[in-house]
C-alpha cells in the first residue's frame, strides 16, 4: 500500500536524521527500495532508471540518495549520470566529471574493469555494507541520444548487470529531450519523480502517456516537497500505481 513519508524540510542527504525527534531521513529511501524490491514478483528489478517531466523535481537527489541506502544492502551498487546534457552526479559527490560513461562507450569493447577508478569512482560509509559506485556522464558529446540508442550502450549495461547487484540510473527529464526512453528499454523499470510544488499535472500525464507508449516499465512515482499544513514539513509519496 502507499504511503506519505513526511521529513524535515531543510534535510538534504539520505546521510541525515534528525535526532530531537528520533526521525531518520534515510528510512525514506530504505522504504522506497523495499517498494521497488517488490514492485516485480516474476522477474528481478536489478537495473532502475529515474526521470522527471522537467528539471528541478527532485530526480537526481532521489538517485543520488536511493544508490546510497542500496548500498547499505547490496555489496556492490553503481550510480551512473545518464543526462549527458546536465548532470549534476558529480558535483553531489565532489568529483571529476572529465572522464565517464560518454568516454567509456566510445572505448568500450568487451570487458569491463569496475576497478579501474579512471571511469568509477567508488565511495564506502563507515555503517555501509556494501560499495557505491560512481559513473559520471563523462565528456559532452555532440549526439547523447544515439549514443543512449546505440548496441553498444545496450552491451554495456548487460555487462555492468554481472558485475553489481543494483544500478540506478539517472535520466535527464521525458520533456526537454527523449534521451530517457531508449535508457528505459535496458532498463528493468522507471522511477517517475514529480514534485508537489513544481510539477505542472498535465505536462505530467504527457510524460507517463509517451513512457508507456513506448513501452516502458513504470514501477511507481516518487512525489517530492510535499507539504503538510498540520507542521509545515515536506516529504516524499510512492505511488505504486504511478497515477497523476
Amino acid at each position: 500500500m502507499s504511503r506519505r513519508i513526511v521529513v524535515d524540510k531543510n534535510t538534504k542527504s539520505a546521510s541525515k536524521s534528525r535526532r530531537g525527534n528520533q526521525f531518520d531521513y534515510s528510512e525514506i529511501y530504505r522504504q522506497l527500495r523495499t517498494n521497488i524490491e517488490f514492485s516485480s514478483i516474476e522477474n528481478k528489478v536489478q537495473v532502475v532508471n529515474v526521470t522527471s517531466t522537467t528539471p528541478n523535481e527532485g530526480k537526481s537527489s532521489v538517485s543520488s540518495n536511493l544508490a546510497i541506502i542500496c548500498s547499505d544492502k547490496y555489496d556492490k551498487v553503481l550510480l551512473i549520470d545518464c543526462d549527458l546534457r546536465k548532470p549534476v552526479q558529480h558535483k553531489f559527490f565532489n568529483t571529476t566529471n572529465k572522464v565517464g560513461l560518454s568516454n567509456l562507450l566510445l572505448s568500450y569493447k568487451d570487458k569491463i574493469d569496475i576497478d579501474d577508478e579512471t571511469y568509477f569512482k567508488r565511495y564506502k560509509k563507515n555503517t555501509s555494507a556494501g560499495k557505491l559506485y560512481l559513473l559520471t556522464s563523462g565528456s559532452k558529446v555532440p549526439n547523447p541520444q544515439e549514443l543512449l540508442s546505440s548496441k553498444r550502450f545496450k552491451r554495456l549495461i548487460e555487462e555492468l548487470k554481472k558485475e553489481f547487484g543494483f544500478i540506478i540510473i539517472d535520466c535527464p527529464p521525458i520533456s526537454a529531450v527523449s534521451d530517457a526512453i531508449p535508457v528505459a528499454s535496458v532498463s528493468d523499470g522507471t522511477l517517475f519523480v514529480c514534485s508537489a510544488k513544481d510539477t505542472n499535472k498535465k505536462e505530467a500525464k504527457d510524460a507517463l502517456v509517451q513512457l508507456k507508449r513506448n513501452g516502458v516499465n513504470v514501477l511507481g512515482c516518487v512525489l517530492t516537497k510535499v507539504e503538510d499544513p498540520s507542521n509545515k514539513k515536506y516529504g516524499y509519496y510512492y505511488g505504486g500505481e504511478a497515477n497523476i
